[in-house]
């Protein structure tokens, strides 16, 4: 379907030749005969396609991770607003004492054009000179819980919702179960794969270390268009797992106008370019049934 040309081109100009070969692993190879060893009705453009639905999916991907990010952020200030037991500087230090590796992370960023003036203010810094290097050391620290949340990963938020609440167990009922840390951790996996560029769909087989939660299950069962057997074997399936919980969170947690424009955008990449080339597929129901679940949950949800 590509010619030689063409295809020497696509992996010099557009993409490398690693990135695009990843997705083969999607395909079975012969086991005999004249083919053994070589892939099943494997084509170039049907790499260089999934390649291509990959980048556009991790683009969404990523801008959606960051509104829940933003919601969770917004979600957790609002419910120690809200206790009187707690002043916004107390869960603060409490936390840093049972996470101090998060100290070396602030230190790291204290330059920061984006967060250094915040680091700066709230935490007293102390140049280090060890003979051969210099490196900053936090001596002090007076930070309230709204500016921890702007300084700190979205690793260490989901650590932090978690703490706060441990640390104010009778405040639990009001932590919705879209914030569940079975839920934002494949999260976090997510978005930490998006904003490294890391390939999403060149392994959509499905895996028995992949155990989705009940609530994930739950929120696909309710869904007309997906049957039981395809839900279970869709949702072992690592990358689709991760995406699946981000579209359930999402759903929860974001603000209805910001979740709309987001999931018309979403809605029209899945109903047309995700689709477009289905027919590449056909011969791969691996591939082709992951491409319809896709579609499947976003028009359930959109």
């Amino acid at each position: 379907m590509m010619d030689e040309a063409t295809a020497i081109a696509y992996i010099s100009e557009r993409n490398n030749y690693l990135r695009t070969a990843s997705y083969r692993k999607n395909y079975s190879k012969h086991q005999f005969g004249d083919e053994e060893g070589k892939y099943i009705n494997l084509e170039f453009s049907y790499l260089a396609e999934l390649s291509t639905l990959d980048m556009y999916l991790r683009s969404y991907i990523l801008k959606m991770c960051i509104d829940v990010e933003h919601a969770l952020k917004v979600d957790l200030l609002h419910q120690i607003e809200e206790n009187p037991n707690e002043d916004g500087y107390t869960i603060v230090d409490k936390f840093l004492q049972e996470y101090p590796t998060i100290f070396s992370d602030i230190e790291r960023k204290s330059d920061a054009i984006f967060t250094g003036d915040l680091i700066e203010k709230y935490f007293d810094l102390c140049l280090v000179f060890d003979g051969k290097t210099a490196y900053t050391k936090i001596l002090h620290v007076d930070c309230p819980i709204w500016v921890l949340v702007e300084i700190i990963g979205f690793g260490d938020l989901v650590r932090l919702y978690d703490f706060y609440y441990s640390q104010y167990p009778d405040r639990t009922a009001y932590r919705t179960a879209y914030t569940n840390k079975k839920v934002l951790n494949p999260i976090r996996s997510l978005r930490n794969a998006c904003a490294h560029n890391n390939c999403l769909l060149n392994s959509l087989v499905p895996c028995k270390k992949t155990q989705p939660p009940a609530l994930i299950s739950k929120f696909i069962a309710g869904m007309p268009s997906v049957q039981k057997e395809e839900r279970q074997k869709k949702l072992s399936c690592r990358p689709l797992f991760e995406i699946v919980c981000l579209l359930y969170c999402y759903d929860g947690v974001v603000s209805s106008n910001v979740k709309k424009n987001r999931m018309d955008e979403l809605k029209t990449f899945a109903d047309d370019r995700l689709v477009r080339n289905i027919r590449f597929f056909q011969t791969n129901t691996q591939v082709s049934t992951s491409i319809e679940f896709l579609q499947k949950i976003i028009d359930n949800l959109a």
